[in-house]
């Protein structure tokens, strides 16, 4: 309630003012150039790189999910020391500086490094850097934490006691999972995807170090060519391709809500 709540009108001008801190840079760059500017900028290239960079960001985001739902599942069931400490290091990869996590990767998977000699066995003509293998790797580590963490919130909040509720019905261990977990779960499921799609589109510092081209199409994802834009071409080309990376992402993020809102309508 509202009304005679003062704690509700004193922490009103915390949520504008951080609305007006996110959205006005954003409202910055958007305005910065004209319309016709920018329609004549998505001829320079940056719609495929967006294109590349959803698509891996996706994928990332998918292969995420398919690691969350079982690590989840394990490390809430097991209340070891041990697991909860290793669990612990799930967000380490997000506090380390991402050009530190490219040479990380370049370290361990390089055909000249032990583990890459070793796939490089198995896998004839086996190349790590500038290839979307490389992306997709990297980005899983730097990334991956936003769904495991989203959805690990998720079941251990509620979805486990519904889950242990259906198991005393008579169902299995694997059948209330799937049947009671999974379908509650779901949002946050989506949300953590989206959290690690969106992350994986941001990120430059590493993907500068083991992907600033794609062989062998030579594209350069979104954060990667724009910064390849300041360098060579200033700074209104990059602004444009900014703008338009921003307006699709909007655009995008819109549409999952939509998806969200429609699915709570139908339920």
């Amino acid at each position: 309630m509202r009304k005679g709540n003062t704690l509700y009108y004193l922490f009103l001008p915390f949520f504008v003012v951080y609305i007006i801190f996110i959205l006005t840079p954003v409202i910055r760059i958007l305005t910065f150039q004209s319309f016709t500017y920018l329609v004549g900028s998505g001829t320079s290239g940056i719609w495929k790189s967006i294109y590349y960079t959803y698509l891996l960001a996706l994928v990332v985001g998918l292969v995420s999910v398919g690691f969350s739902i079982p690590y989840v599942y394990f490390t809430s069931r097991n209340g070891s020391k041990t697991v909860k400490a290793l669990d612990s290091l799930v967000e380490l990869p997000i506090m380390i500086p991402h050009t530190v996590v490219g040479v990380m990767m370049l370290i361990l998977l390089e055909p000249s490094m032990p583990l890459g000699s070793f796939i490089a066995r198995i896998i004839p003509g086996y190349q790590f850097d500038d290839t979307f293998f490389a992306v997709i790797v990297t980005l899983l580590f730097l990334s991956s934490a936003y769904t495991i963490r989203s959805v690990q919130l998720a079941y251990a909040r509620d979805t486990m006691k519904f889950e242990n509720m259906a198991r005393t019905l008579g169902l299995s261990a694997s059948r209330s999972f799937f049947i009671v977990a999974i379908p509650i779960m779901w949002k946050s499921i989506l949300r953590g995807l989206v959290l690690t799609w969106a992350r994986s589109i941001s990120e430059v510092g590493s993907l500068l170090i083991v992907a600033y081209y794609i062989f062998p199409s030579l594209v350069q994802l979104a954060g990667v060519y724009i910064y390849s834009q300041i360098n060579s071409g200033g700074l209104s080309p990059a602004v444009a391709s900014s703008s338009i990376l921003i307006l699709s992402g909007i655009v995008t993020l819109f549409a999952v809500k939509l998806l969200e809102s429609g699915n709570d309508r139908i339920r």
